[in-house]
């Protein structure tokens, strides 16, 4: 896993710029260094400089990069890993000559031999920059799901790319100003939509997609989605025949990702998702395998218990990091620097220090198990999607909502007044079947946030309303899928690609140097999964049931019947009253609130007074406000000044020219 960066400037320009964008990209590389500390090191082409900051991973003697094929001067940068390159090197043996062993020289001979296309044989997660010197063209290219990022921006002053917002503004292309559509979206549905950033200009190239940049022109197309519909089901399939052939997958998928030359750990939550995954890389490290978890102070939050149970039971050499309430909030600065988002919640602080623990533990890679919940129905939100069907079928029943009282025990309004579950889950049950629906009393939620927004910043917007422009944009053959599968897809498209992935994952993990790998996320078993039915991933209100069989052989029966456990972490606790950093004191009042202008200071003012003042946890509405305001404030004072790179960082930066 590294950083990479690039800058293509018009052909009329190429004669004048080598000095000046060795410099410019020299900045570029090293505002990454944290992602890759192995090796910094740009190549300034004729109208091209590419940079690269490594992570070493596989082949870490000679798989260096920019990596630049001789013949053709077609060259390359690279973020992630192609899991099935050694298959792909034996096809390519006969037309390409390989001097290194890494996945990155296969990936340039794949594209050699069958052009941008090859993206379609890779098994990975990757983000890259080809420039071919033959038709003077700049390919860009993701991953399937979005697992490794890659911003860019352009206009008539050139094209630039980078593995994150930060390094483009090094490169001085684009000057950070906070995208007010962007922070709306990220209100409501809890980060900014598919190709938007935090910041006005910079763009983020979706998931599955391709872009070329050539003649000045840009364009972007989508290579690969994961087909939901009716017609995808396998109703021939009996669940023993699926439990068999998804637990192969998995098992090949985990064998896969555990393809490196440094040391591969696992974090295990104690769900099941990753319970099943540290399993499966037990038995085939033969029992080496190093665990590394989370835990909290406070009981509520804290899974450690079910932690050291499977840890125990697998046998694996186990390590925690407990994280406790004012540490979030002396945490969260950097979270914001590394995420460059506003966030709805603090979870991403706990899993910075939990990166920090596995790199000094020595590890520069690990599993996990995000991606199950989207694809095997594992999410409250598609049991409620479920329930809400069978009550639109007799919507007059008062049988049929207290069903939400099973789903739902620990809420006390549901012992005291049903009444209020009916009028609360009930909201738009004429609307069940239409797109967005599984999804609007969640986005209605978070996007009360958006009550302490200053006057002039609504006004800005012009009533522009993030939830319908982002269904408006979902392609029309969606709106025909069934609604478990119309869920499913938005759940890809906003939680997953944009927030899990980036700021809960990527962000964090290579804040520290660490290499997050995510077998569920292996595009063979999300088809597989799209070929199940229904029912063989949420039976009832059981949600992910075939996981369960599969873990049934590997697992102690303790992580079988558990409920499902959301990972949280503390937000008022750890940003107002006796746990309130310096900087949260400073940044949430009147003044400042009211100096960066996005929020309303006299509101905020009063919510933080509240917040702190309460003797009862705050509702999950105040803790979003919360999160929401202090980042946003945060990302403002770190990104909207001049910030100088390290002289250090600077100099350990190796530029040459072609």
């Amino acid at each position: 896993m590294c950083g990479i960066v690039g800058i293509s400037l018009p052909r009329s320009t190429s004669g004048e710029w080598r000095e000046s964008e060795r410099s410019r990209i020299r900045r570029m590389v090293a505002a990454l260094q944290h992602r890759g500390p192995d090796a910094l090191q740009a190549l300034v082409l004729d109208d091209v400089a590419l940079g690269h900051a490594r992570l070493s991973v596989v082949d870490l003697a000679s798989g260096s990069q920019p990596m630049r094929d001789e013949a053709t001067g077609v060259t390359i940068v690279f973020n992630g890993e192609i899991f099935n390159y050694l298959e792909l090197r034996q096809r390519l043996a006969a037309r390409y000559a390989f001097r290194t062993r890494s996945d990155t020289e296969v990936l340039l001979a794949a594209f050699l031999a069958e052009g941008i296309e090859c993206v379609n044989s890779f098994n990975g997660q990757f983000a890259f920059a080809i420039h071919d010197p033959r038709d003077g063209s700049l390919w860009l290219a993701r991953d399937r799901f979005g697992e490794r990022p890659l911003f860019y921006t352009y206009g008539p002053s050139g094209f630039a790319f980078a593995s994150e917002a930060k390094a483009l503004f090094a490169g001085g292309l684009v000057a950070p100003e906070l995208d007010p559509f962007a922070l709306m979206e990220t209100l409501h549905l809890w980060a900014p939509t598919e190709q938007r950033s935090a910041f006005k200009g910079v763009y983020s190239l979706p998931p599955a997609s391709i872009a070329c940049v050539r003649d000045g022109r840009l364009e972007v197309r989508r290579y690969w989605a994961l087909d939901l519909s009716d017609d995808r089901i396998d109703r021939s399939l009996t669940i023993e025949r699926a439990t068999d052939e998804l637990e192969a997958l998995l098992d090949d998928a985990v064998g896969l990702r555990l393809r490196a030359d440094v040391p591969v750990g696992a974090y295990l939550s104690g769900g099941l998702d990753s319970s099943l995954i540290c399993a499966i890389a037990q038995e085939r490290l033969g029992g080496t395998l190093q665990t590394f978890s989370v835990s909290f102070q406070q009981e509520r939050y804290d899974e450690g218990a079910f932690q050291r149970g499977v840890a125990a039971s697998l046998g694996t050499e186990h390590f925690t990091v407990s994280v406790g309430d004012g540490e979030i909030g002396q945490l969260l600065p950097a979270v914001v620097e590394h995420t460059e988002a506003t966030l709805l919640r603090t979870a991403p602080a706990p899993l910075l220090k939990l990166s920090g623990l596995v790199r000094n533990h020595g590890t520069k890679v690990v599993l996990t198990g995000e991606g199950a919940d989207e694809l095997f129905l594992g999410y409250d939100l598609y049991k409620e999607t479920r329930v809400r069907q069978f009550w639109a079928r007799f919507p007059s029943s008062r049988i049929r909502p207290r069903l939400f009282e099973r789903l739902y025990p620990y809420l006390a309004v549901s012992r005291q007044s049903p009444q209020l579950i009916e009028r609360f889950f009930g909201n738009g049950l004429e609307q069940v079947g239409t797109l967005g629906d599984s999804h609007r009393l969640r986005w209605a939620n978070s996007g009360r946030v958006s009550r302490f927004l200053s006057t002039a910043f609504v006004e800005r917007l012009g009533g522009w309303d993030p939830v319908e422009a982002f269904l408006d944009g979902i392609p029309p053959e969606l709106k025909r899928w069934r609604p478990l599968a119309k869920a499913q897809a938005l759940e890809l498209r906003t939680l997953l690609s944009q927030y899990l992935l980036s700021s809960q994952g990527d962000r964090v993990m290579m804040a520290n140097a660490v290499e997050g790998r995510l077998p569920f996320l292996d595009h063979r078993i999300a088809e597989f999964a799209a070929r199940l039915p229904d029912t063989f991933k949420l039976r009832g209100l059981r949600e992910k049931a075939i996981l369960r069989r599969i873990g049934r052989k590997r697992l102690p029966p303790q992580v079988l019947e558990r409920r499902k456990f959301p990972y949280r972490a503390p937000i008022a606790e750890s940003l107002v009253g006796a746990n309130a950093p310096e900087w949260a004191t400073e940044l949430l009042s009147r003044a400042h609130v009211d100096a960066v202008g996005i929020f309303d200071g006299h509101k905020v003012e009063r919510l933080v007074a509240k917040l702190a003042a309460a003797d009862a946890p705050p509702s999950d509405a105040d803790d979003m406000a919360l999160a929401a305001i202090a980042t946003t404030q945060l990302l403002a004072r770190r990104f909207l000044a001049d910030r100088e790179i390290p002289s250090t960082h600077l100099d350990a930066v190796r530029v040459r020219a072609a």
